[in-house]
């Protein structure tokens, strides 16, 4: 039971406050949220779900905010302050851009830096958040960011796709939260998808053949992170 609060707190760490503001948008018509000086975010409720379409300039790649960080990840915020992850930012140069759906119908909008696609929570990083749109009713909340604290995480490598980085870290999270212990079936099935990647990556293989056990690599070492955490509480 010590080893377990202990582990817990490591897991943990003092959450920040942000304020956001979460809009409630009309049940027709599209609604253009600024992000920042350079960004947008096209909205539009489409019967039970909402269109969300992102586009950023001007953003420098993720391990400049943070070491060790290596994608861009977007968030919708609902009002009672639940997380949904809308998915990686694809990234073209200084250029940024997502298209993704939510069940939402009101929520504010985050872009944070984060270690890999997958994450459940968003780290303390952030890079943007919407501001208020015209003639559309928005309500200030605060909500908890940087609940997990990420240790040791593989630093840039030069010529390194950020996918290949990313189930890295995907895998260094798992670690550092004992999941080899606490949930060995899948970090070992994560360690099988890791070590198919690195051989890839060793033989200099196009990334398309790389990318399918990379992904699977996030997949399970998230999936072995997340039994980690459960295990503990």
């Amino acid at each position: 039971m010590i080893l377990q609060s202990l582990l817990l707190t490591l897991l943990l760490t003092a959450a920040t406050p942000v304020e956001i503001l979460v809009v409630n948008f009309p049940a027709k018509g599209k609604v253009v949220l600024p992000l920042g000086a350079k960004g947008k975010a096209d909205v539009e409720r489409l019967g039970t779900v909402t269109r969300v379409g992102l586009q950023l300039e001007d953003l420098q790649a993720p391990y400049t905010a943070l070491a060790g960080m290596n994608s861009f990840v977007a968030w919708a915020v609902s009002p009672e302050g639940s997380f949904e992850n809308l998915g990686e930012l694809e990234v073209a140069g200084s250029k940024a851009s997502l298209e993704a759906t939510t069940r939402f119908d009101r929520f504010a909008i985050l872009i944070t830096a984060e270690p890999h696609y997958m994450v459940d929570r968003p780290s303390v990083v952030i890079m943007l958040k919407n501001e208020a749109a015209r003639a559309v009713r928005s309500l200030p909340l605060t909500v908890q960011v940087g609940e997990f604290e990420y240790r040791d995480l593989p630093q840039a490598v030069r010529n390194t796709p950020s996918l290949v980085m990313e189930a890295r870290a995907a895998m260094a999270i798992a670690k550092s939260a004992q999941a080899d212990r606490l949930a060995e079936s899948e970090f070992r099935q994560a360690r099988v998808s890791l070590d198919t990647m690195e051989e890839l990556v060793r033989r200099a293989s196009a990334l398309d053949l790389i990318a399918p056990s990379a992904h699977e690599t996030v997949r399970r070492a998230q999936r072995a992170f997340t039994l980690a955490r459960q295990s503990v509480r």
